[in-house]
């Protein structure tokens, strides 16, 4: 005959392991879910739009945000948008995105893979690095 105490500790035992072992999973999955991707921006450049791969309309955004304290030259496909065509964000919090339509540099982005080509310098006298940066996606 089989001890009847000796299996209720086993049972106990295992029924304890395995909680302790679903609790360690889900800490795991908790902590991994949402943790925060590195930033491969140089710094002072937060975000492009359209972002790297993304698919976006002939006529949509295209840009940065940039922390404040600096001035981008942006060009599109090889064309340079001019500054005072900048005007779709708002350049006191580093927003400068170009909005493509008549009589600007560019009328409305060609279908496939465009690219964009962003050097900003800051306006203060620091010593950093300017920003140079290139990106494409696919225009539609």
């Amino acid at each position: 005959m089989v001890n009847w105490t000796l299996r209720r500790g086993i049972a106990s035992t295992v029924t304890v392991v395995v909680v302790l072992l679903l609790g360690i999973i889900i800490w795991v999955a908790s902590t991994t879910k949402g943790a925060p991707q590195a930033s491969t921006f140089p710094t002072g450049l937060l975000a492009v739009m359209p972002q790297e791969g993304d698919q976006a309309p002939r006529q949509g955004l295209v840009g940065v945000s940039l922390s404040p304290g600096w001035q981008p030259t942006l060009t599109i496909d090889g064309v340079p948008i001019p500054d005072d065509q900048l005007s779709a964000g708002t350049r006191q919090l580093g927003e400068f995105f170009f909005s493509p339509g008549e009589g600007l540099a560019i009328v409305e982005m060609r279908t496939g893979q465009v690219c964009a080509h962003v050097v900003a310098v800051p306006l203060m006298d620091i010593e950093v690095d300017k920003i140079d940066y290139r990106w494409c996606w696919a225009s539609f």
